[in-house]
C-alpha cells in the first residue's frame, strides 16, 4: 500500500494459481527403490507412445495399480489431500487417476502441455542431476500476450513463464489446467521422475 496527498493506493492479487511443493525429509531409500523398479519396467515394457516426451521414455500409466508403488501412492495421496485442503477442495472426494514414470536421457525434454479432464496433477523427482532440465510453468491467460510493452524490470505480474528448479525428494502439485514443460536434459545422466493425475469423484 502506498499513499500521497492525492490518494491511497492498494494492490490486490486476483485469481492466484496455486503450486505446492513437498520436500521429503528422508527420501534416499525411497528414491533408490523407485529407481530400481522404474528401470526394471523400462527393460520389460516398450512404454507408452505419448508426444509430450519425443526423445524420452514414459511408462504405461497404471503404476498406482502395481504392488511396488503402493507405499509411494499413499505418500502422494496424503500430499494431494493437503493440497486440496489448502486450495479449498477439502470436502471434495478425490481419487487417483494415472501415474507414470518419465526417463529423460541427454537432450530429452517435455513439450508444453496440460492434463485435460483432471483436477490436480503433479510430479515427484527421483533422479535430477545438475542441468537435467527445469520445470517451466506457463501463464494460462492467453489474452495477456495480445499486447505486451517492453519492460526494463521484472516482476511476478509480467512473467510469461516461470522456471522451477527440480530437486530429488520433492513433490510438486498444481492444477491440471496449468500448462507446463521440461527443458532439455543437458547432463550425462538420466532425469527420472514420476507424474500423476487426480480427479474428483463423479457418481454415476
Amino acid at each position: 500500500m502506498t499513499s500521497n496527498p492525492v490518494w491511497t493506493m492498494e494492490g490486490n492479487i486476483l485469481f492466484p494459481t496455486p503450486v505446492f511443493s513437498f520436500k521429503l525429509q528422508d527420501y534416499q531409500v525411497l528414491n533408490q527403490q523407485l529407481l530400481e523398479t522404474i528401470y526394471q519396467l523400462k527393460e520389460i515394457e516398450e512404454g507408452a507412445k505419448r508426444t509430450s516426451a519425443p526423445l524420452g521414455w514414459q511408462s504405461e500409466t497404471s503404476l498406482f495399480d502395481l504392488p511396488q508403488f503402493q507405499g509411494f501412492k499413499q505418500l502422494i495421496d496424503a500430499a494431494v489431500l493437503e493440497t486440496a485442503k489448502a486450495i479449498g477442495y477439502g470436502e471434495v472426494k478425490m481419487q487417483s487417476d494415472r501415474c507414470w514414470a518419465n526417463v529423460n536421457p541427454k537432450y530429452a525434454s517435455n513439450i508444453v502441455h496440460d492434463h485435460p479432464n483432471c483436477l490436480l496433477s503433479g510430479v515427484y523427482y527421483v533422479q535430477t542431476p545438475a542441468n537435467s532440465g527445469h520445470l517451466t510453468f506457463h501463464d494460462p491467460r492467453n489474452a495477456r500476450v495480445f499486447m505486451q510493452p517492453r519492460v526494463t524490470s521484472f516482476t511476478p505480474y509480467i512473467a510469461n513463464a516461470i522456471d522451477v528448479e527440480v530437486q530429488e525428494g520433492v513433490i510438486v502439485i498444481f492444477p491440471s489446467w496449468l500448462k507446463h514443460g521440461v527443458a532439455p536434459n543437458l547432463s550425462e545422466s538420466d532425469r527420472v521422475s514420476l507424474s500423476f493425475n487426480y480427479i474428483f469423484f463423479r457418481p454415476l
